[in-house]
């Protein structure tokens, strides 16, 4: 991970018990643009949630069946204790498990957290109970067996089902404590074990809290002016273009566009891996890569790809380090007239300079209609519209200004603004002829038209790299 800022966002609260502790507030969370703050449970936009799954590791086999219920108020493991909790619980099940094997139990609350994605609750979380029965005794969070954490899984559909595992030390973030009345003001929030049930004539309840925080990656797209791979003072941002996220799977998460001052987002995203598509809009090429020594403002483009490396976001990080930097593209050589190829084609006192570049096609190689310009001769008489057609058909137009700029490209003028104009005159050519001009429709003749004068701006240097002097 690069430079990246932390904040709590998107807190994904699951509460397994909680207690009525007054002033217990959550830290200001800096305003992010496209994030949109919540202390609820959340999973990315656009997603159904598919299933919610808790586990808990229980150390021997008990046979007892432990019930699952809601928690109605903020409760905090470093202070919570049974006089403060004062039963803020939801007496309805939501779910349960019977202890019949030691190891990993587990119940099935996708109707409760549903109903915290929904807003139906507010989300505190979930109280373990198991009644006046001979007890079980539970691994918390701060055991040191990452394996034998609490933990929830939360499966979502988002273009195929995607499933995240909450617990401490893997993911997100998770608290937890357990609770008696015999000793009420006693608190358990820094120990390793959890339980429900009758201990010493005391039942025990077993609170837990999962908060899965989102994840977000942006930054911008720029005009790098002076081409140095580092985003200058004054150096505009790029509006408009398209920037793609994947996961390091290579599958596409979601797509955007930058906004009027080149900014992007990709916002309430699941932890994990990621990389970026900046795609360089027409005529635009991708500045140098990763220069100089501050991630907040160099291009993290590959010049070649468009793409980052893969980058890894932790629950409720926000990294806006990853921006890309464009230039405009200088088009190389330049561009010479139909009437300069004409004179330079070998029957006058200029010397030839036409027929190295031949032969040229003007329709695709092979077209039924198409005609190969195969020496000067013909290119002469091309360029003259007076062979193949007269000036006043605009097929015969087309042939001159098509062989003059497929000339001008042969002789190294840059085609960007060109190559489209010319694939598309190459496949009509193709099948029609000059002699077609007549019996074409009042739309068709506007099309050839319209190439032949965009070849003919590009010949004479008003579009691509410019005139010859």
């Amino acid at each position: 991970m690069k430079n990246t800022t932390k904040f709590l966002a998107f807190a994904m609260g699951f509460a397994l018990l909680a207690f009525g502790c007054s002033g217990v507030q959550k830290p200001v969370e800096p305003e992010v643009p496209g994030f949109i703050e919540t202390a609820d449970l959340a999973i990315p936009d656009g997603a159904t949630l598919v299933s919610a799954t808790f586990y808990i590791y229980a150390h021997y086999i008990s046979g007892q069946t432990v019930t699952v219920h809601r928690i109605t108020a903020p409760w905090d493991e470093s202070v919570v204790t049974y006089a403060n909790f004062g039963n803020a619980y939801d007496p309805a099940v939501w779910g349960s498990f019977t202890v019949t094997a030691a190891g990993y139990q587990s119940a099935d609350i996708t109707l409760l957290v549903q109903s915290w994605l929904d807003g139906t609750y507010d989300n505190y979380g979930i109280l373990l109970m198991q009644g006046v029965t001979p007890y079980t005794y539970y691994a918390s969070s701060e055991i040191g067996d990452v394996n034998m954490r609490p933990a929830l899984e939360i499966c979502y559909s988002l273009g195929g089902t995607q499933c995240v595992t909450i617990k401490r030390g893997v993911y997100g973030e998770v608290q937890d404590a357990f609770i008696l009345e015999t000793v009420p003001n006693f608190n358990s929030g820094d120990g390793t074990e959890l339980y429900t049930g009758l201990v010493y004539d005391s039942e025990k309840f077993s609170l837990l809290q999962f908060d899965l925080l989102l994840a977000a990656i942006g930054d911008t797209v720029w005009i790098d002016e002076n081409r140095n791979g580092i985003q200058d003072a004054g150096e505009p941002g790029m509006p408009d273009v398209t920037v793609n996220l994947y996961d390091c799977q290579d599958s596409l998460i979601a797509t955007t566009t930058t906004d009027g001052d080149g900014f992007y987002i990709f916002d309430n995203l699941a932890p994990g891996d990621y990389y970026v598509e900046f795609i360089a809009p027409e005529g635009y090429d991708i500045t140098l890569q990763d220069q100089g020594s501050d991630d907040a403002v160099d291009s993290d483009a590959d010049p070649a790809t468009g793409l980052t490396i893969c980058t890894t976001l932790d629950a409720g990080e926000y990294d806006p380090t990853w921006d890309c930097g464009l230039y405009l593209m200088e088009q190389e050589g330049c561009t010479l007239t139909i009437g300069f190829w004409k004179t330079h084609a070998g029957f006058g006192p200029q010397a030839n300079v036409v027929s190295q570049y031949l032969p040229i096609w003007l329709g695709n190689a092979g077209g039924s209609e198409s005609i190969n310009v195969a020496d000067s001769v013909i290119a002469h008489d091309i360029l003259m519209r007076n062979v193949y057609g007269r000036n006043s058909n605009g097929i015969t137009k087309l042939y001159a200004q098509l062989l003059g700029s497929k000339l001008n490209i042969a002789a190294g003028a840059d085609d960007t603004d060109v190559a489209a104009v010319i694939a598309a005159a190459d496949d009509f050519l193709a099948d029609h002829y000059y002699t077609d001009w007549n019996s074409l429709n009042k739309p068709t003749k506007h099309m050839v038209l319209g190439w032949m004068s965009d070849l003919d701006d590009y010949n004479n240097g008003i579009t691509g790299p410019g005139h010859c002097d």
